[in-house]
């Protein structure tokens, strides 16, 4: 009888033991949850800001194309800076948002 009460002593704590287990898991899920959905407020923040600053960008290359163009420089190197700014702020029909925007795919604008 003696026995019968060590045994079920001894599981009892293993029980416990497995408890205790399951909550700390549980603990960590919610803590990755909770990191995830942080990640996840980042990430639509800095498409929402990045959105909002291109027509601003696109509007400094055109400023910058102009001034470079009245001030007549001539340096091959600044001329390839201002190609690859066009070509990535710039549209010759003036839609380069729709170019980004196509298919309502906002994540194409992230990688330019």
């Amino acid at each position: 009888m003696f026995i019968g009460v060590a045994m079920t002593v001894s599981e009892s704590k293993g029980r416990s033991a497995k408890k205790a287990q399951k909550d700390e898991i549980r603990k960590k899920i919610e803590e990755l949850e909770q990191i995830i959905r942080y990640n996840e407020a980042m990430t639509e923040e800095i498409y929402e800001t990045q959105e909002a600053l291109f027509p601003i960008f696109a509007d400094l290359v055109k400023l910058i194309s102009r001034l470079y163009k009245e001030m007549k420089i001539e340096d091959e190197e600044i001329k390839s800076c201002i190609g690859r700014l066009k070509d990535t702020f710039m549209d010759e029909n003036e839609n380069i948002l729709k170019k980004y925007f196509k298919d309502n795919d906002d994540f194409n604008i992230a990688y330019t």
